[in-house]
């Protein structure tokens, strides 16, 4: 048989992924810190905070958001338990959502 390992790294990338995608911000502006937490992840994730001009921005859900979307994403790509996560959001990242024609 064999076995699947994570080095910390990919942990800490495939959690600035997850961040980057349901917060909706650049991966760049993504930071990450992965401990350990009693046997589970603990992650600390600094985001800014992602304004679009035709959408209201509710920091409250959004940190709901992010936390469960970094609890379930780690779950089910890497099998780990993420027991605690802490969010901070440093700056803003406006944007404008383009439609298509």
């Amino acid at each position: 048989m064999g076995t699947t390992t994570f080095t910390a790294r990919a942990l800490q990338r495939l959690a600035v992924g997850i961040a980057h995608d349901v917060a909706r911000v650049s991966a760049r502006d993504v930071g990450v810190q992965l401990s350990d937490d009693h046997g589970a992840l603990r992650i600390a994730v600094t985001v800014p905070v992602a304004v679009a001009s035709t959408r209201r921005t509710d920091l409250v859900a959004g940190g709901e958001e992010l936390r469960t979307g970094l609890i379930e994403g780690m779950r089910e790509l890497a099998g780990r338990e993420v027991g605690t996560v802490d969010v901070r959001y440093s700056g803003v990242h406006r944007s404008t959502e383009r439609r298509v024609r």
